[in-house]
């Protein structure tokens, strides 16, 4: 039985055990095949693997699923902390926090010093362990970003300093490699590690084998070296895998070095030479594990190159033992459908395939409750607790007023950190405590809500008129003074959240206006279109429009207005002009 709704597909050599996540049972799956045990494909961000036929999954804030081998699927969450990243090592996962803390999910027989700064002897694939090094408060040692490499692991802490976990074997302590580091890049199946400075330059130490450290030679590298001619502000991302190493630029270019049935090339390389197939491509996800690489354009184009006996999907056009890069068909479900944008990731036998995360919507308001901009009340407890709130945002979130919130919220002893977490699920559903939740909602007596609300309430909110406190007027020319406005009636901070151009407007405006002229020449119908966008993520075209003129209108308003760069407009006007 197969359900048309997966989102989440993997190919590549699977283990016989790892059936359990398929509906075919199939050895190996050359094409993609859909998982049925992971649902919510919606709410993934991550997903990682390594060697062992295992993968753990990041879901939402700070929840986790972990899949094993002959085992149904382990859900972990880490209590008051808010998940930043994931990675995989050889058979290791490492949890990273916002506050800067480190965990780590491994098995109890790991070689080497891949348990991290912990005791292997007492790790288990049955419970999420903190990093003793990265969570005493006596260490006062906050990570901002970390590498997983092979058996190794690399963190960069919050003021710059690059350790390693794995120099001292006996007791898994970090050493000091280098200061002033601001990034750090690793491979599940690498030999050798890259990291940027302060000083805006690349660097590189580890095995180099023929050529894959970037450096013109093949000459192992003991500690850091400089890799020329790279500037550390150019890179998107930059990948270490066992014999060659790929690296994406910020405009999208595909560079690669490394042996030559790996790297992209008919010959190995010393340095990143960018690869021919892919010029004009602007590559915007890579990743890759042994011996295969894998990557996503803008687009939605995937590429696939390298060599790979186990029948992965770069090899589904034929058994050639140098594969340069070529097209990969994407499963039914993402072909033609550019408004889902997707993510890979590689473990050393399969490969995961699995639709991105967060809608501009939620980063727009998270962006709003982070700035406190534009705020017009408070939200006052127990006397010396005050935070300033959007009073629309909050009472139309919880369908009260705010002196009832407070009111009830002041009978219990909620402290400021526990208001907060509330108030980011007010503001972008964020869910970090689900029994803190339940209890604040239980004291505000009304029941606790399903996750991702927001929309929802946003839609709500869209259709109430009586609440909307502005109104937005509109006339197509300028210049004919007898025309009469059009007006808009909206909520003003759904227009500052959503729009720079209106962020912008509202800063020169008194807070007593009630009202602000658009001068974008475009049709009443189109704004309208766009107004409703901006409560729902959603553009909606019926038979009675000028379509075409209304296309092209919304086309121009992404930069127009300055709308978020991950705005999904366009992939959603793309869609309509193909039903055309």
């Amino acid at each position: 039985m197969t359900q048309t709704n997966t989102q989440i597909f993997c190919s590549g050599k699977i283990h016989k055990s790892l059936n359990h996540l398929f509906y075919q049972n199939e050895y190996k799956c050359p094409r993609w095949t859909p998982l049925s045990k992971i649902k919510n494909a919606n709410k993934v961000r991550k997903i990682v693997s390594g060697n062992r036929p295992n993968c753990l999954i990041w879901k939402g804030t700070n929840n986790l699923e972990f899949h094993q081998a002959n085992n149904e699927p382990k859900s972990f969450t880490i209590e008051n902390e808010e998940i930043k990243d994931i990675q995989s090592g050889y058979s290791t996962y490492l949890i990273l926090t916002k506050s800067g803390k480190v965990f780590s999910l491994a098995p109890q027989n790991c070689s080497y010093c891949e348990v991290p700064l912990s005791d292997p002897e007492s790790s288990t694939f049955e419970k999420i362990r903190p990093v003793p090094f990265f969570n005493k408060k006596e260490n006062n040692r906050k990570v901002d970003t970390f590498a997983m490499v092979g058996w190794s692991n690399y963190f960069v802490c919050k003021d710059g300093r690059l350790g390693d976990g794995t120099s001292n074997q006996a007791k898994n302590i970090p050493v000091l490699i280098f200061e002033n580091v601001t990034r750090v890049f690793g491979g599940v199946q690498g030999y050798c590690f890259f990291f940027t400075t302060k000083n805006n330059e690349l660097y590189v130490a580890g095995a180099n084998s023929g050529g894959n450290l970037g450096t013109g030679n093949s000459s192992k590298q003991k500690s850091p070296v400089k890799v020329p001619n790279w500037k550390a502000e150019d890179i998107l991302d930059l990948q270490a895998n066992h014999y060659h190493s790929i690296l994406i630029t910020k405009e999208g270019k595909t560079y690669g070095c490394g042996r030559a049935v790996y790297n992209g090339f008919t010959q190995d390389k010393s340095t990143f030479t960018e690869i021919e197939e892919l010029k004009n491509k602007n590559v915007v996800e890579y990743f890759g594990g042994s011996r295969i690489s894998l990557a996503l354009t803008n687009e939605n184009e995937l590429f696939g190159w390298g060599f790979d006996p186990d029948n992965h999907p770069t090899d589904q056009y034929g058994n050639t033992k140098i594969l340069k890069p070529h097209k990969i068909n994407l499963p039914k479900i993402f072909q033609n459908n550019p408004s889902i944008k997707l993510k890979i990731t590689c473990g050393t036998q399969y490969i995961y395939l699995y639709p991105s995360h967060n809608s501009c919507l939620i980063q727009d308001f998270q962006k709003l409750f982070e700035s406190k901009i534009f705020c017009d009340s408070k939200l006052s407890l127990n006397e010396n607790i005050q935070f300033p709130i959007h009073k629309i945002i909050v009472e139309s979130r919880t369908n009260l007023q705010i002196s009832t919130i407070e009111d009830l919220l002041n009978k219990e002893s909620f402290s400021k950190q526990e208001i907060l977490l509330f108030l980011k699920w007010v503001y972008f559903d964020e869910i970090t405590n689900v029994e803190l939740l339940k209890h604040i909602f239980n004291s505000l007596n009304i029941s606790y809500p399903p996750k991702n609300t927001f929309q929802k309430d946003l839609h709500d909110l869209f259709n109430d008129e009586d609440s909307k406190d502005f109104t937005l007027l509109i006339k197509n020319d300028d210049e004919d003074e007898e025309e009469e406005y059009e007006e808009i009636a909206v909520h003003k901070i759904i227009l500052l959240t959503r729009s720079g151009l209106f962020r912008e407007m509202f800063e020169n405006i008194t807070e007593e206006s009630k009202s602000v002229k658009d001068y974008s020449g475009k049709s009443i119908e189109s704004i309208e279109i766009l107004i409703k966008y901006f409560y729902t993520e959603k553009i909606e075209l019926t038979a009675d429009h000028d379509i075409q003129l209304i296309i092209e209108e919304l086309e121009d308003s992404i930069e127009y207005y300055q709308l978020n760069e991950n705005s999904n407009i366009l992939n959603q006007l793309n869609e309509i002009k193909n039903k055309l």
